[in-house]
């Protein structure tokens, strides 16, 4: 099962690549940021579900023409808690969800100027839940789903051809908790990166 499903990401990321072909240029990106996400059930009851966290990953930018296509893979840590700051980049005691993220996202760069580039991109991410820390909410790994998927949509800002910024928002299609049938999540990356 674990190597099928390797196999056919990898099947799907080189089809995607395959309209780019001869002339595209890949860049690797890494990068880190904060953000915050939401269950959809708690904004919908206490109109208010603020969970912060962090990123750090990386990115592969191919491009063509002004045309982007970027696959990456992220490792998300989020607060298991609603917590009263939506973002902060500290690691205290843990009682978080930590997962991976691989997003596929196409896209195009508007502004190619050699001091600002300023790209909008779209696509899918599947998201790898692989472990819930002891928390006082009472949650566990085996209530958690293992495969989620989502929506994504970027603003890329690069800056002097080696700096990145990036907004990104994350729309979850599938529940994330089992016990709670509405428990899709939302989400907003803000990060920094070097493009190698």
């Amino acid at each position: 099962m674990k190597n099928s499903l390797h196999g056919t990401v990898w099947t799907v990321a080189l089809w995607c690549l395959l309209p780019y072909g001869a002339g595209a240029q890949a860049a690797f990106n890494l990068k880190t940021g904060i953000e915050t996400w939401s269950f959809r059930d708690e904004l919908e009851l206490m109109d208010q579900s603020r969970h912060p966290g962090q990123m750090i990953g990386f990115d592969i930018i191919v491009e063509k023409n002004r045309g982007l296509f970027m696959p990456g893979f992220h490792y998300h840590r989020i607060s298991a808690l609603h917590e009263s700051k939506a973002f902060r980049y500290a690691f205290d005691p843990s009682h978080h969800y930590h997962f991976f993220t691989i997003p596929l996202a196409f896209g195009y760069r508007f502004v190619d100027r050699k001091a600002l580039g300023v790209s909008l991109l779209g696509g899918g991410e599947a998201q790898f839940f692989y472990s819930l820390d002891t928390n006082p909410v009472g949650l566990d790994d085996d209530m958690v789903y293992g495969v989620t998927a989502a929506l994504t949509g970027i603003v890329h800002l690069i800056f002097f051809s080696h700096l990145t910024a990036e907004l990104r928002y994350h729309h979850g299609l599938l529940p994330v908790l089992r016990i709670r049938e509405d428990s899709k999540l939302r989400g907003l990356t803000v990060a920094v990166g070097v493009k190698l």
